[in-house]
């Protein structure tokens, strides 16, 4: 009597939990397509879910959104696409189809640029002999296992001759993987001073003015989707025109023209943007300590800094967005050569509009701004004529955009011609950004900063 007693009071709770089972997901199979090159454990270490899995509705809509992210991520596809189908043999059971589309993993090209920070500093030089040619091969996803293999060979002004390889996962279960590579370079023109915040360059007539030789070897682990850590250590030989010295006491903080150094680097990178080349939704973190010389060689210079970059990533309403960054460079350093003490200006840190100036520094805080609204939000394309998919199915999107950049940098070298020493400096101004496949983005900005000058500025590379 007891145990029927027990029956009725429990009966409505279990018929209650069988008939709930529509608001779960059960993750049957996950079948791919298209991935002709690419290994299936290679997409599948993407998805944030297994087979046999049981979802809610809502758990499952966010981690389909999230590993589709994951696998255009790797940047190995064109496009993907999910398309559920409903399993026969499970009334909550779905069948997942992922279909890729591959990109064109081997290029083999000729490599022509220009020798100069940007493209309008090239143009201030009033030079165009100062460019470098050569060819470049690079093989992305090597054995279908993304393997990246590249080759240098660079001729011309500037001279490069490299070659890397990058195995991302050596063990099964895909956490570490492992990059190394060598290299040799030689600059017909080296910068050796900055006077009146522009550098002045050193051309060594029938001499190079700079020769390096490197090797590194960089072992690397990613825990989870969206963390990865780089350690990277490299051996650098380089000898500088024997000139450099006399038109610079500060070119070095040894003496000599020829310095060998180990340096060590250690870097954490968080990733939950949703797209790499252009993000518009998301967030970016990492953290970069690096140390060149241990004392090994007397010619070893003796250089410590960090350095934090952070992007948020926030869309408004509709076709508009917002996007920031906060960049922070700091070392304790006071006596680091000339070619250490690069700060603002050099490689993706600049306040835009001010492209034509550098200021050398040890430290610096770097903060970029951009209001987003879409003129044409992406769209995929056929184009005529070309059957391959690899090429000719493309896509691409229009950004209009307003930007507000300022930043403050400390910690500087003696120089009487600088005007930018410990100054607030800013630029704003509007861009116009075209993004398409195979990560390229075309960006054209025209602005002005706070000391009244204007200028149109071209980039390659997404603002933020």
């Amino acid at each position: 009597m007891k145990r029927l007693l027990l029956f009725l009071l429990l009966l409505p709770f279990v018929l209650g939990a069988q008939q709930d089972t529509s608001g779960y997901v059960v993750v049957s199979d996950v079948v791919l397509k298209g991935n002709d090159v690419t290994k299936e454990p290679i997409i599948l270490r993407e998805l944030t879910f297994s087979v046999g899995d049981t979802l809610s509705v809502a758990q499952w809509e966010e981690e389909k959104k999230i590993s589709r992210e994951n696998i255009l991520n790797t940047t190995l596809f064109n496009f993907v696409t999910f398309e559920e189908i409903a399993d026969k043999t499970n009334e909550n059971g779905v069948i997942l189809q992922i279909d890729v589309t591959e990109r064109w993993y081997l290029w083999l090209y000729p490599y022509v640029a220009y020798s100069d920070r940007n493209l309008n500093a090239w143009y201030e030089a009033n030079d165009i002999t100062r460019f470098s040619y050569g060819v470049e091969m690079k093989c992305k996803n090597f054995l279908g296992q993304k393997h990246d293999l590249n080759f240098t060979f660079i001729s011309g002004y500037n001279q490069n001759y490299a070659l890397s390889y990058d195995v991302p996962y050596i063990t099964d279960k895909q956490y570490f993987g492992v990059e190394f590579g060598v290299g040799y370079k030689r600059d017909k023109e080296v910068s050796y001073l900055t006077e009146n915040n522009k550098t002045l360059y050193f051309n060594g007539d029938n001499q190079f003015a700079r020769q390096s030789a490197f090797v590194f070897i960089e072992p690397h682990c990613r825990f989870g989707h969206r963390n990865k850590f780089f350690l990277n250590l490299s051996y650098n030989n380089t000898l500088y025109h024997d000139s450099l010295p006399s038109l610079n006491n500060d070119f070095a903080n040894v003496d000599g023209t020829r310095f060998q150094y180990f340096a060590l680097s250690a870097t954490y990178k968080n990733d939950y943007r949703d797209e790499q080349n252009y993000p518009l939704d998301g967030h970016y973190f990492e953290l970069l300590v690096e140390k060149f010389g241990f004392g090994v060689f007397e010619t070893s210079p003796d250089v410590l800094y960090g350095k934090i970059t952070a992007d948020w990533y926030q869309p408004i309403k509709g076709r508009w967005y917002w996007s920031s960054n906060l960049t922070m460079k700091l070392s304790d350093d006071t006596d680091a050569p000339y070619f250490f003490s690069q700060c603002l200006g050099y490689k993706n840190d600049y306040v835009r509009t001010y492209e034509l100036y550098v200021i050398d520094a040890m430290n610096f805080a770097l903060v970029k701004n951009n209001l987003k609204f879409a003129i044409l939000n992406p769209v995929t394309r056929y184009l005529p004529l070309i059957k391959n998919e690899k090429f000719g199915k493309i896509h691409f999107a229009l950004y209009a955009n307003l930007f507000f950049d300022c930043a403050y940098s400390w910690k500087m070298p003696e120089n009487p011609t600088s005007f930018l020493d410990n100054k607030f400096i800013f630029g704003t101004g509007i861009g116009l950004d075209f993004v398409t496949y195979y990560d390229k983005v075309l960006r054209l900005e025209y602005g002005i900063n706070d000391m009244g000058e204007t200028g149109l500025f071209i980039h390659f590379v997404a603002p933020i």
